[in-house]
């Protein structure tokens, strides 16, 4: 890392293309929903992009696949991948029937808050006021956004509770990584580890998808013209294989993680825009103004411990945000 030169403002810029990424890959995934089993459209994005990353380690000079070293490791980067990858994207698939890219965007972008959560049932980590505040706040939005008068479906229903079992399975991921991913780091490089994550997920749903009698042949879908085909693309080589690549890079040059998980605040925005142009939903006042509560929350709680609330800041480790 020290090998990098630091560059704040191309590191930010690289994480906000990273953001928009992450954000897209909503919409997009909405092109495809209603079209081919849910299960087979989800192998077929961690197979493309789990191809990448072969491709990458055959023709790069510079990255090479390290192996595995213990069978704690390879636990724990098959359960990371299964949860992050396989259980979110599922659910997001499932969630499509009943909500829009949008609200689902939304909801994906309050994982801080439900991984706080879960460290403080897990671990007993009280979150500070501010983490507290913002939590309150991002619901206030959400809530906002789920009883807007043009959605399909008013209120809280299906499509958000399948989102937020998504979600809940990149909680997982989070958690993993923050009681593990140290250890995790110093042994692997980026590019090897999410390489087995993203195998793993393709392994875990091509298993799932036997066992539920996934309609396989569905899979012509994605070449049967042009947008289906550019959309499992983007979304297995884009949004996935490469995301994680401009992270890092955008890590390595900011050297600031406040600086890059700030970036990712706006991920909401950049999904309901996406999905504005790419599928023709609907931005209205009352959505945009929840989205940008969204995003206040957002980033209230990422500049948690910094902020003044009372007489004294409190100073406490971020854990697995």
């Amino acid at each position: 890392m020290s090998t990098v030169t630091p560059n704040k403002s191309l590191g930010l810029t690289l994480a906000l293309v990273c953001a928009a990424l992450w954000g897209a890959s909503f919409p997009l995934g909405g092109v495809l929903a209603g079209k081919l089993d849910p299960v087979v459209l989800a192998i077929a994005r961690y197979a493309i992009a789990t191809l990448g990353f072969v491709l990458l380690f055959m023709f790069s000079r510079k990255h090479t696949l390290k192996k595995i070293q213990s069978k704690k490791d390879f636990a724990l980067l098959a359960a990371a991948g299964v949860s992050a990858q396989a259980v979110f994207f599922y659910f997001t698939i499932l969630a499509y029937e009943f909500t829009s890219s949008g609200e689902i965007g939304v909801i994906n972008g309050m994982a801080p808050f439900l991984t706080m959560l879960a460290v403080f049932v897990i671990d007993k980590i009280k979150p500070t006021a501010p983490k507290i505040f913002a939590v309150v706040l991002s619901l206030a939005g959400a809530g906002v956004i789920a009883y807007d008068p043009t959605n399909k479906i008013q209120g809280l229903n299906l499509g958000h509770l399948f989102a937020l079992m998504g979600v809940l399975g990149f909680v997982t991921y989070n958690y993993i990584l923050g009681k593990f991913g140290s250890d995790l780091n110093s042994r692997y490089d980026l590019f090897s580890s999410s390489f087995y994550q993203f195998a793993a997920a393709t392994v875990a749903l091509l298993v799932l998808g036997v066992v539920t009698g996934a309609d396989f042949s569905s899979a012509a879908v994605l070449v049967e013209n042009g947008k289906n085909f550019a959309a499992i693309m983007a979304l297995g080589l884009l949004c996935s294989g490469i995301a994680y690549a401009i992270w890092e890079l955008a890590t390595l040059k900011t050297q600031d993680a406040v600086i890059t998980t700030m970036a990712l605040n706006v991920l909401p925005l950049f999904a309901m825009v996406v999905a504005y142009f790419l599928l023709g939903e609907t931005i209205t006042l009352q959505k945009l103004a929840g989205v940008v509560t969204v995003v206040i929350a957002l980033c209230i709680y990422t500049l948690g411990d910094k902020i003044k609330f009372g007489k004294k800041a409190v100073s406490q480790q971020p854990v697995a945000e």
